[in-house]
């Protein structure tokens, strides 16, 4: 299990770092339902890529995965996942930023104000159905899925009895769900401070948002590359 672990320490890292349903999960946190809201929207998360991983992992006990190296399937899938990061990265880089909203020009507005888009103030207070909804867009329009798939990938052609690859399973849900549960537990735990520091950040990733997204294609993109670079050379 610890070998597997260190195998997928890339992938649980990137599943951890999600700027969008960061940015989510502290908007809900200011609600007036933070926890109800918050919970909505890991729902999802967890629902479809529990899906996902049962799949995969029933895939892989029932395939032939006779052949190849296994080194050399996963070194592929890494790299495909990797080259596909820095094209998206690279785009968003390049593309021209949009237009900054009323936001930043109106009267009267604060020095730390920023351009909000249209879901962000959508998500201030929302609606059951919409925090659902939110949460179903974030889980599939997201990086993590290529990300959960190539540690899948890993997992199912791993060496290991059923139930290490159940753990590595486990482990990358358990991942995706940190977005989610670190700022919760900052909210319960830290108190007033804690949650002026909350909408600080909240804020400052607002203000970031475009180059966090990039500078996190980038890092993850390279990161792929040169590991699958690595397994199909080696």
């Amino acid at each position: 299990m610890w070998e597997l672990t260190g195998q997928l320490l890339p992938e649980t890292v990137g599943l951890m770092v999600t700027p969008a349903a960061i940015v989510a999960c502290l908007l809900l946190l200011g609600s007036s339902r933070p926890f109800r809201n918050v919970a909505m929207l890991a729902a999802p998360f967890l629902v479809i890529y529990g899906a996902i991983s049962v799949a995969a992992l029933a895939v892989g006990q029932t395939a032939d995965l006779g052949g190849d190296d296994p080194s050399t399937r996963r070194g592929w899938l890494s790299l495909v996942v990797g080259l596909v990061f820095l094209a998206v990265g690279l785009w968003s880089w390049l593309r021209p930023p949009r237009p900054r909203g009323a936001h930043s020009s109106t009267a009267g507005a604060t020095p730390d104000a920023v351009a909000e888009p249209g879901w962000v103030s959508r998500l201030r207070d929302p609606s059951l159905r919409l925090v659902l909804g939110a949460g179903v867009v974030l889980a599939v329009v997201n990086p993590n899925v290529a990300i959960l798939a190539s540690g899948l990938g890993i997992v199912v052609t791993a060496d290991a009895t059923l139930g290490v690859q159940a753990g590595g399973v486990v482990l990358l849900l358990a991942a995706s769900l940190v977005d989610f549960v670190v700022p919760t537990l900052v909210f319960v735990l830290a108190g007033e401070p804690g949650r002026r520091w909350l909408r600080s950040a909240t804020r400052w990733l607002l203000g970031h948002n475009r180059a966090i997204g990039v500078g996190v294609l980038l890092v993850f993109g390279l990161l792929f590359v040169g590991r699958g670079l690595v397994q199909i050379v080696g």
